[in-house]
């Protein structure tokens, strides 16, 4: 008798085992198929995502305008995913050539799509509009933005800089919202800004026009805030712009490219 109670529970055992097994089998199965789903869609968006960015990068300053009208520079555009809310563009219309650099609302592809508009905007303002001052052209950005944008309750837009350098007349204005350009002159000078973004805000001022005298051996940086508000290091924490700033101001006298070289990797450490 407990040699027959002891196969029962042996045979118990076994098919309670098995048919977990079965069970296990099942949810494996289960879990590689869902797991072949997602690898398949995590392709097709990060496609999408890459076609994307060849898209965005048709709207970027070209190497070969900025080559044109700049005799020394270097861009550092790193996007965080694949695309950017942050861009850098340029035109040149008659006698000017203007740079814009330009962190817009959101991050990845919303903040690409926005870059979009901005830029569309941007170059509408210049070569169909034909403003010339920069602030004339943030204020039609704005109201453009705010006709398409906030008329759905949004405030979407960018905070940036546009440069207007005036090859006939060697001067150089701007305009500044909220990001405030840097000028290497001796020490390293903040221009002026206005604390208002290009897009709906409490704030709905026409736009400086500002001036500076540029002379030869002057630099000129422009920056959004994501450098400066990059985490890392030992504590997890932001860059931040004074140190940013600092790292600008000692590196100043070295050639452009390899002040690019000290900022990248800086970044990556």
């Amino acid at each position: 008798v407990l040699v027959l109670l002891l196969a029962l529970f042996i045979f118990r055992g076994y098919r309670v085992k098995q048919k977990a097994n079965v069970e296990l089998a099942e949810k494996n199965s289960l879990i590689e198929k869902a797991k072949s789903i997602i690898e398949e869609k995590n392709k097709d968006i990060t496609d999408s995502i890459n076609y994307a960015q060849r898209i965005q990068r048709a709207f970027l300053a070209s190497e070969a305008i900025l080559k044109n009208n700049l005799e020394d520079y270097f861009v550092l555009f790193k996007p965080k995913d694949i695309v950017s809310g942050d861009f850098y563009w340029a035109s040149e219309k008659g006698n000017k050539f203007y740079l814009a650099v330009c962190d817009s609302t959101g991050h990845g592809v919303p903040g690409a799509f926005m870059s979009l508009i901005n830029m569309s905007f941007l170059n509408e303002a210049i070569n169909k509009e034909e403003l010339i001052h920069p602030n004339r052209v943030f204020n039609h950005v704005r109201q453009r933005l705010i006709e398409n944008i906030s008329s759905e309750g949004g405030k979407d837009g960018m905070d940036g800089m546009l440069f207007c350098f005036d090859k006939n007349k060697k001067e150089i204005s701007y305009a500044a919202a909220y990001n405030s350009p840097l000028l290497m002159n001796g020490t390293l000078q903040e221009l002026e800004s206005d604390k208002m973004p290009v897009g709906a805000s409490e704030k709905q001022e026409s736009f400086t026009h500002f001036n500076f005298t540029f002379k030869a051996g002057n630099i000129l940086y422009l920056y959004t805030d994501g450098y400066a508000d990059q985490f890392g290091g030992p504590k997890n924490k932001k860059f931040r712009y004074k140190q940013l700033n600092e790292l600008l101001s000692e590196n100043s006298s070295r050639p452009l490219l390899e002040q690019k070289d000290i900022l990248e990797k800086t970044f990556e450490k």
